[in-house]
């Protein structure tokens, strides 16, 4: 269905509703909700709830004020081909140092549509060599190794929508060479998995400047991570006393999770923005929603490659959009489960996460 700006609608998988209020894409519309928040919906989320049809009797929620301007912000947003390469090209995503695989829409306009192309991203200061295995059928099939020079980009492969499945597990060495010796890097042995319902929703497509196009990034590593790896050379330091600084090295190699740590293989993550960005005050609510639900995503794939047991998630009241993202997260995630957490401790403000393994 062809949403405008202005247009009154309904939420099919929720309740509530609200007005249009930006156009992001033939597929992805920007709604005004009663809270006076902007949150970005696939359309196919959304009834358009006609003012005098037959609609209108079934929803009678007051969704809040229309936007104002209405028709200057339509034409703002036809899509005419003047304008629609902008239109297209999302909020660049700053990536850290480090090395990503990254699934590019061929087409750019329509992101959930035809090929994909598979790279992996050397946004570092150092060349890369680099083995990626895919894990199918229990097998690690060995998909490309070359060498990718600093801050470049390596194209794997072009494929085709229902073999992204193929990609979701996998295995990625890297060596990393430095154009001088003097600071040698610890080589990278990562397991990763991906969320198949990430390739489906184009909230996950960022426009990524290295690669000039709109993409589904996933991070191997960063670089000041396994920089400080690299600090504790096991060599370097064997002739030294084992008693000196032993708890400082360790603790410079933690993951994400360990540092929210509360009992053994137990983690507790407060999702409130003014815990994970002190400079805050100039995001919009779209955006920090969208770096909620990054930091969640990290901790539950971070939690699951250090084997933890249960992680308690913190979202607060609010209206509960925060709360029905985190758990559509989860959805396809076979070996979690997600419970409210503990009323007496976090009230209705926190989920439990709890993970199985085989």
């Amino acid at each position: 269905m062809r949403f405008k700006v202005g247009d009154k609608i309904k939420f099919l998988n929720e309740s509530g509703g609200g007005f249009v209020s930006k156009i992001i894409s033939p597929s992805m519309v920007e709604v005004d909700i009663q809270d006076g928040f902007s949150i970005p919906y696939s359309t196919s989320e959304l009834l358009l709830v006609e003012d005098q049809g037959t609609a209108s009797r079934f929803f009678d929620e007051d969704f809040g004020e229309k936007p104002d301007s209405v028709e200057e912000v339509e034409e703002a947003a036809s899509f005419s081909p003047e304008v629609s390469t902008e239109l297209f090209k999302r909020q660049s995503m700053d990536l850290k140092k480090g090395l990503y695989l990254a699934f590019v829409p061929q087409d750019q306009k329509w992101l959930m549509t035809g090929l994909i192309d598979v790279y992996i991203l050397n946004h570092s200061d150092y060349r890369i060599l680099f083995s990626l295995f895919l894990n199918q059928e229990n097998k690690n099939i060995n998909k490309e190794f070359d060498l990718i020079e600093k801050n470049n980009k390596f194209l794997i492969d072009s494929i085709d929508r229902d073999d992204l499945n193929q990609w979701t597990q996998g295995h990625l060495q890297a060596l990393f060479v430095p154009l001088e010796a003097q600071k040698i890097i610890a080589p990278l042995n990562k397991k990763y998995q991906i969320k198949g319902a990430k390739f489906y929703q184009e909230s996950h497509y960022k426009h990524i400047d290295l690669l000039e196009a709109n993409a589904l990034t996933v991070e191997m590593i960063a670089m000041d991570y396994q920089e400080m790896i690299s600090k504790a050379d096991p060599i370097a330091e064997k002739d030294k006393v084992i008693a000196e600084e032993p708890k400082a090295s360790i603790k410079k190699q933690k993951g994400l999770i360990e540092s929210h740590t509360t009992a053994p293989l137990e983690a507790e993550v407060d999702l409130h923005i003014s815990a994970l960005n002190d400079d805050y005050g100039h995001l919009k609510p779209f955006e920090i929603l969208d770096e909620q639900l990054s930091y969640f995503n990290k901790a539950v794939e971070n939690a699951m490659l250090h084997q933890y047991t249960k992680v308690i998630f913190i979202h607060g009241i609010g209206n509960g959009t925060l709360k029905k993202k985190l758990k559509d997260e989860l959805r396809d995630y076979q070996e979690i489960s997600v419970r409210d957490a503990s009323f007496q401790h976090y009230g209705y403000g926190a989920i439990e996460v709890s993970f199985s393994y085989k």
